[in-house]
């Protein structure tokens, strides 16, 4: 298991998008324990390759990472997401198959240190952290010495490839503010690894 090392999760939301991270990251602090909170970007919305009528574009995101207490080093990756989906559900996130459709509230493992793992659709580390700088760049500033097991690199070198802002991504200093204060209040309690199995 990851032991010791950063435990990173990727959160994202565009339906009411600060109202429900404020509530989501809220019970993920309360259940397990959030060490820090990245800065959060405020992203256009990712257009859906196959759709093609103009029904208008979708709201846009806020995203970020949170890096995890280390009291969750030793879970397994899956008991992890289990966790992870119970809070999205109790968010009013419903999953389909729309991999590009709005939602309330988006909680991904992105990394557990620099665990391999494919089980059950869950891959890490999460491709995403080398495709997607709204998931690079939040991870190399929590992490930033954190060694990507596929390329050998840290996060730190990986996130530099990436520009810190453009038209479609820029800092949200407000929510940035409010969702950091999150880390801060002393509201986690222990929890049971597997209490929240279903």
């Amino acid at each position: 298991m990851a032991g010791q090392l950063p435990v990173l999760i990727a959160f994202g939301a565009n339906i009411d998008p600060l109202d429900n991270l404020v509530r989501g990251l809220g019970l993920l602090h309360q259940e397990i324990g959030i060490h820090r909170v990245s800065t959060v970007w405020r992203t256009c919305a990712l257009s859906d390759p196959d759709q093609t009528s103009d029904d208008g574009e979708d709201p846009d995101y806020l995203n970020g990472v949170v890096q995890l207490s280390h009291r969750v080093g030793n879970w397994h990756p899956l008991q992890l997401r289990r966790c992870l989906r119970g809070i999205e559900h109790r968010c009013g996130r419903t999953r389909d198959s729309r991999r590009y459709a709005a939602r309330t509230l988006d909680l991904d493992i992105a990394m557990m240190g620099s665990m391999v793992f494919a089980a059950d659709g869950l891959i890490l580390p999460d491709p995403d952290v080398l495709s997607r700088p709204f998931i690079a760049l939040p991870c190399a500033q929590l992490a930033p010495d954190l060694v990507h097991p596929h390329t050998n690199q840290t996060l730190a070198t990986l996130a530099s490839t990436w520009p810190e802002c453009s038209e479609a991504m820029a800092a949200d200093d407000v929510a940035s503010r409010m969702l950091a204060s999150i880390s801060l209040q002393d509201s986690w309690c222990p929890l049971r690894p597997g209490s929240l199995l279903g």
